[in-house]
């Protein structure tokens, strides 16, 4: 492919020059002819990740899709009752967590056994023989079994703390479940085919639809000596595209990738560009012929 490459100086661009200390100006080496294509990850299979009928389907051929946007939707009933069951338990943890009922009950059992035994003692201090030695130490027993009481309403309620947490667990795997039955783009794009319609069963890895992306595309062209005129990896660029009324569109990007030489003795470059829509259409579209303008640090050479 031949390609006329030009050279433009950029004013008010200055660079330090740092081999000889003086100042350089950033220049735009201009390659025309490029073709507007699919970057690496330009499109997408767009596949189940669990298995089940299709539910509800969303994708058209034709649509526009934002990323992360539902294509279609798997039936979906076993995690949401799975949810529902599981988010019963979370909240009956969270009420016995919440509750300190048992346990105020079980230290005024303690208060009033601890007295019961006490009086007992004293009674017996008093009168030696009016409180027998069984009926005392009955009595230290229920009083020491209150004061256990309570500890067991305390553990009662972290362990009601721990079933909540672990319930909640259940119901974020729900979630989830049901989530990854959500057949979603991963791209903002186009959808160029479907493959499957409602009512049918989709195995784990079925593709469901092609999308291609279109708020970022690849521009792509050919310069010879690129390393000599400065052209390398992250070097900013701007695309030009002529509109219907003769004004030029410009488009911001970087460079990608350098391709070694072809047949054609010359480099292929690659560009990331950022699209933009006027009024419901995407500007930049597959095979159209644009230019790129590349800029290089100090003066190009010819």
């Amino acid at each position: 492919m031949t390609t006329r490459i030009l050279f433009r100086r950029v004013a008010g661009a200055a660079l330090v020059a740092a081999a000889c200390g003086g100042a350089a100006r950033a220049a735009e080496v201009v390659i025309e002819r490029c073709m507007v294509s699919l970057g690496e990850d330009g499109e997408a299979q767009v596949a189940a990740r669990e298995a089940g009928v299709i539910e509800e389907l969303a994708a058209r051929k034709g649509m526009e899709v934002a990323a992360d946007a539902d294509l279609a939707i798997l039936d979906s009933d076993q995690p949401r009752m799975e949810k529902e069951k599981a988010q019963a338990e979370l909240e009956q943890a969270k009420a016995k967590a919440a509750s300190d009922v048992d346990e105020r009950f079980a230290v005024a059992s303690e208060g009033a056994a601890r007295k019961a035994s006490e009086k007992a003692e004293e009674s017996n201090r008093k009168v030696p023989g009016s409180v027998t030695e069984v009926e005392r130490d009955r009595l230290n027993l229920e009083w020491q079994k209150t004061v256990l009481q309570i500890e067991q309403a305390q553990l009662e309620r972290k362990l009601a703390g721990l079933a909540a947490q672990g319930k909640q667990v259940e119901v974020n795997a729900a979630d989830h479940a049901i989530s990854r039955r959500r057949i979603r783009s991963p791209i903002t794009g186009m959808v160029l085919d479907v493959f499957k319609h409602k009512g049918e069963w989709m195995q784990p890895g079925d593709v469901l639809a092609h999308v291609i992306r279109t708020d970022v595309v690849q521009v792509e062209g050919y310069v010879g000596k690129p390393r000599e005129r400065g052209i390398a990896v992250g070097a900013p660029v701007t695309v030009l595209l002529a509109g219907a009324d003769g004004r030029l569109e410009e488009f911001p990007g970087r460079i990608t990738y350098v391709r070694p030489k072809e047949e054609s003795g010359e480099n292929r470059v690659y560009a990331e560009v950022t699209n933009r829509k006027a009024g419901d259409a995407w500007l930049l579209q597959l095979g159209q012929e644009v230019t790129m303008k590349v800029l290089v640090p100090g003066p190009a050479g010819k």
